[in-house]
């Protein structure tokens, strides 16, 4: 099909706005509109097949299970490898292993022009600490979100335009000229790249007992025909009942909530609310590897600032300059520091002393555990299990998966978060970290291992492709083949759980993600050329 210049440049504005934090939030973008299995139902609706963009999208972002984003690292864009593949295949009529094929490359792509993104706001840092030094509060607001939005939307817009305008005009010649066996290799390749994201996913999660049921959900799949959807659900029972929870395990948020004796001096529930939402939209927008959230803290405090310190221009400097220092943590945690922080200016304010070093020493203290249990909570867990089970309603051509998927991400999120601001804010941080003590969390995780596990053996069997294609022939009649009578004979699916866990093992060892994934495109591509994997 063709693509016009109209297209071109609605698919390009999506992904600027896929970047752009407002009005999901850092991570709500990350993980909604920002996902193959979202993008793919844009880019299907923009190229009027939105059922087939699904369907793609959402086999897209089996490769992206696994990947994480922490301490600043991306190793790929799944927005552009989600958009780009989607875009390619439905314009080129590609079936779905060949856009994973596509979609590889361009999600590398994104992880250099975010790099590049990083590096490149380092230097909004001294323009932000000399507006911080001349008390422009409005103007460090704008140093953390429009200046840096606006520049890398027009850099954004610009390489999708480029690539679209000029490769969808070579596509079709590309493909005609691929056909035959060279696209054959390329569906291979593309059939064995699901096993990569499972692969990278196991390494968070196949641990202690739960290692046992990725082989239980495997063997649930293979030989009871149980879908994905089917084996999340039972084997959350069975992972809750195995786990156990007991009264004790609330204690923690029962003594929170006992430890309510701060009321609201300075700041009402609306103050918070507003420098919540400031937070959770703008924590990440000039993210550098200089200072990290520290710009973005910055600013989610400066309406609270503002009030308190109203006509003291040295006491809105100096909070302004102890609150803009790094700082990097967990989205949903990091409110609750957000709330413990607004609580220390307001006692800082009513006479209390404490020490900038003192506002430093918290908030260093307390990013590293918050990141470490939310970053699991939110990437390891609540993202990965939402979307296996709307990745499989959206490869049979639901399209409102994909909006169902984000309408629940965001309600979790966004209630998680607002309750950490009240936590953090009513309590303080020494509650804050008896909270995290507390053997609550590591249950939930033991849960979510368990579950996810499970998940991960269903989805071999469902989206691994990975089949021998040696057969013997006398006389036209097929005498021997190595997948029916070997292999499937021993145990089916038993090459995409060979795979998967080769994957799995290199992964441990160190090898890099670029490294695995390339390979494994590479040997998809040899066999795929050979014959000798369908």
């Amino acid at each position: 099909m063709n693509i016009s210049i109209l297209q071109i440049c609605l698919i390009s504005l999506f992904y600027c706005f896929s970047n752009i934090s407002w009005p999901f939030g850092s991570m709500g973008q990350w993980a909604t509109i920002n996902r193959p299995l979202v993008g793919g139902l844009v880019v299907g609706l923009i190229l009027g097949n939105p059922v087939q963009g699904t369907i793609i999208g959402a086999t897209i972002n089996v490769i992206y299970l696994g990947l994480v984003s922490a301490g600043g690292s991306l190793p790929a864009d799944s927005g552009m490898a989600g958009i780009m593949g989607t875009t390619f295949a439905l314009i080129g009529g590609l079936d779905t292993n060949t856009a994973l094929a596509l979609a590889v490359p361009m999600g590398l792509v994104g992880a250099v022009i975010e790099v590049l993104t990083m590096t490149g706001q380092c230097m909004l840092i001294p323009l932000a600490d000399k507006w911080i030094e001349q008390g422009k509060s409005k103007l460090v607001i704008w140093a953390n979100t429009w200046i840096p939005y606006i520049v890398k939307s027009i850099i954004r817009f610009i390489i999708v335009f480029v690539i679209l305008y000029f490769g969808s005009n070579a596509l079709d010649s590309v493909t005609n000229a691929l056909s035959g066996r060279v696209l054959d290799a390329l569906s291979v390749m593309g059939g064995m790249l699901p096993a990569v994201g499972v692969g990278m996913m196991l390494l968070s999660i196949f641990k202690g007992n739960a290692r046992w049921f990725l082989f239980l959900g495997f063997l649930a799949t293979s030989f009871l025909g149980l879908n994905t959807i089917a084996v999340a659900f039972i084997f959350l029972i069975v992972a809750v009942l195995m786990v156990g929870f007991t009264e004790s395990d609330f204690a923690g948020f029962k003594s929170i909530q006992q430890n309510n004796d701060l009321s609201y001096q300075y700041f009402t529930k609306k103050d918070l609310r507003h420098s919540w939402f400031m937070w959770h939209w703008f924590c990440e927008s000039c993210y550098n590897y200089e200072r990290m959230q520290g710009l973005g803290f910055c600013t989610a405090m400066i309406p609270l600032l503002r009030k308190i310190y109203k006509g003291d221009d040295e006491a809105m400097i100096a909070a302004m300059k102890r609150q803009s220092m790094f700082f990097n943590t967990d989205h949903d945690f990091g409110g609750m520091i957000l709330g413990i922080c607004a609580s220390m200016e307001e006692q800082k304010r009513s006479g209390a002393d404490i020490p900038d070093e003192a506002f430093v020493a918290l908030k260093s203290g307390l990013m590293g555990p918050c990141a470490g249990i939310g970053d699991t909570l939110s990437q390891v867990v609540l993202l990965p299990v939402l979307s296996v089970i709307f990745i499989n309603l959206a490869t049979q051509g639901a399209v409102w998966a994909p909006i169902a998927y984000t309408v629940l991400f965001m309600a979790i999120f966004y209630g998680v978060g607002y309750w950490m601001l009240n936590v953090g804010y009513k309590s303080g941080g020494e509650a804050v970290l008896k909270l995290m003590e507390s053997g609550i969390f590591d249950k939930v995780v033991k849960v979510a291992n368990i579950l996810g596990c499970a998940v991960c053996g269903a989805l071999i069997c469902s989206y691994v492709s990975f089949n021998w294609n040696v057969v013997m022939m006398r006389e036209g009649v097929e005498v021997f083949n190595l997948q029916t009578g070997v292999f499937d004979a021993i145990l089916p699916n038993m090459m995409p759980l060979l795979l998967t866990m080769g994957v799995y093992g290199l992964s441990k060892k160190g090898v890099k993600s670029s490294y695995i994934t390339f390979g494994t495109m590479l040997l998809g591509f040899v066999l795929g050329l050979l014959g000798v994997i369908a």
